[in-house]
């Protein structure tokens, strides 16, 4: 059986307690997390470029991945993505003052 050198106690006690200290199940697992996190990285940017493109809603990004507002506009900020956000009822009341002049 192979063993993983394992520096950090916390690891350790992981690999030993939740894998038994089964290198190929602790791997698998480590692999899947990654795999795992690449998907949702692309999904992430698939979504994003949505909004970018106006087809999809900040909303629509939070259901698509399952968390709040705040944290769609914390990954829009990671990306350099700004929201748009504006009140079209305020533009509207603008135009019909100015068709009124």
């Amino acid at each position: 059986m192979t063993t993983l050198p394992m520096s950090d106690p916390w690891i350790e006690a992981l690999y030993k307690v939740e894998f038994n200290a089964n290198p190929t199940e602790f791997l698998e697992k480590i692999k899947k997390l990654f795999t795992e996190d690449k998907k949702r990285e692309k999904r992430v940017v698939e979504l994003l470029k949505q909004y970018e493109n106006s087809e999809i809603s900040v909303g629509k990004i939070a259901e698509n991945l399952n968390i709040d507002r705040d944290d769609v506009l914390k990954l829009m900020e990671k990306h350099n993505i700004y929201l748009v956000d504006y009140d079209f009822a305020e533009d509207e009341q603008t135009i019909e003052k100015y068709l009124k002049r």
